[in-house]
């Protein structure tokens, strides 16, 4: 262990999050005394157990804690982004990892490039939908790579309700590199976990085709954007992007 790495860290984490050492002893079951020791260098023996103590109270990982990482840099960056994230947002990327796990994952192995479609197959009313975790794969191998980089994921809808806009069983492709300007149409979801397609507007977030209730302006911050519409999977003329 890299004591000076951890030292340094440690002290960071103290003054960042404005937590003081008799209060750190207090929860850590600690001595100030050997706290201070731990903290400014005098004891080059420090136990594993206080460790494990003091990670709990500042409420990280022990690996973050003395420098030592089992991640990717990325995956350290993404580790840090959800944690400052709502459990709504949280529940919207775990939609997001299950449709790549079971889908685009799932398919690597024919050569092929796949994106996930997941399949509303409950219920809908006002805009609402249900999903049962339905999933399927749409083989997206023959688009540009400039296309492909920018779709996240899809959606095929069971309603006819957004004709003629939408129509029944078209694929809706997202994409997330898209920031929602006015008048695109975006899929977002509420902190029920229901899914909403709506197109944003100065007044809010008006239902596609009349069809649902208008989300105001000023509720807009109860729900995720889950991603922008890109196009319809079979609007695309692959040709024209050659």
């Amino acid at each position: 262990m890299d004591l000076i790495y951890f030292r340094q860290n440690l002290r960071d984490k103290l003054q960042k999050g404005k937590i003081s050492l008799s209060y750190l002893s207090a929860q850590a079951d600690i001595s100030e005394d050997t706290l201070r020791s731990i903290i400014y260098g005098k004891s080059q023996d420090i136990k594993l157990s206080s460790i494990l103590k003091i990670a709990d109270v500042l409420d990280c990982s022990l690996d973050s804690l003395i420098g030592r990482s089992i991640y990717a840099i990325q995956e350290e960056n993404m580790i840090k982004q959800m944690r400052n994230l709502s459990e709504h947002s949280i529940k919207t990327i775990q939609v997001l990892i299950d449709l790549e796990e079971k889908t685009t994952l799932h398919n690597r192995h024919t050569g092929r490039e796949h994106t996930s479609v997941f399949i509303l197959t409950g219920n809908m009313r006002d805009g609402i939908f249900y999903d049962s975790g339905r999933y399927e794969a749409l083989d997206i191998t023959d688009y540009p790579k400039e296309l492909k980089e920018r779709i996240a994921f899809g959606m095929k809808l069971n309603t006819s309700h957004f004709e003629p806009i939408y129509f029944l069983n078209d694929i809706i492709l997202f994409t997330k590199h898209n920031t929602p300007e006015r008048n695109d149409i975006v899929l977002c979801v509420n902190e029920a976990g229901r899914l909403f397609l709506r197109r944003i507007t100065p007044f809010g977030l008006d239902p596609i085709n009349g069809f649902g209730k208008m989300i105001p302006a000023n509720e807009m911050s109860k729900y995720t954007i889950m991603g922008v519409v890109l196009k319809v999977a079979k609007e695309f003329n692959i040709e024209q992007y050659r």
